[in-house]
């Protein structure tokens, strides 16, 4: 997103980081990251998540997230990534990869507006657990989080079994 001056000069992209809160007094939510654009539909996500009881840090600037995710993995239980951030769709998909490889304990959850439909399968593990068809709503938004962590599940057991054997 670029944004001009009245001069016809160009502003710098601008970085958000916005907080969600959940509504309990408790010190030890666990924190979301969502990377988006801040709009209605990220605003109805982080809302919904912080009804559930989490604490959710949402920015539209991926690297300053992944960084930060990256430097303290034990304080997140999971991420939203939206495929639609970014025009270079391919960049995005490479972000991802090597996330995962150097963060392969944060399950992710994919969310893309040009999926067809959910795809709660793992088939995209190499990026995300799970893929959320936008616009996401409530009901789809727990049942996407609900087949992510099933497939990070799964994917950790096969990992690790992966390593027992390479002993």
């Amino acid at each position: 997103m670029r944004f001009e001056h009245s001069d016809n000069t160009a502003l710098p992209d601008l970085k958000i980081w916005r907080s969600y809160s959940h509504d309990s007094t408790d010190d030890d939510a666990p924190f979301i990251a969502l990377i988006a654009e801040n709009s209605v539909q990220t605003q109805q996500i982080a809302t919904d998540l912080a009804r559930q009881g989490y604490n959710i840090h949402q920015t539209n600037d991926v690297d300053a997230m992944l960084e930060t995710v990256q430097t303290r993995l034990v304080d997140w239980e999971f991420m939203i990534f939206d495929l639609d951030l970014l025009d270079d769709l391919e960049s995005n998909v490479d972000d991802l990869i090597m996330f995962r490889e150097t963060c392969a304990r944060i399950p992710i959850l994919l969310l893309s507006g040009s999926s067809s439909r959910d795809e709660f399968s793992d088939h995209r593990r190499a990026i995300g657990d799970a893929t959320l068809r936008k616009p996401v709503f409530r009901s789809r938004l727990l049942d996407g989080i609900a087949a992510m962590r099933t497939n990070w599940q799964t994917r950790e057991v096969l990992h690790g079994n992966e390593q027992s054997g390479q002993a």
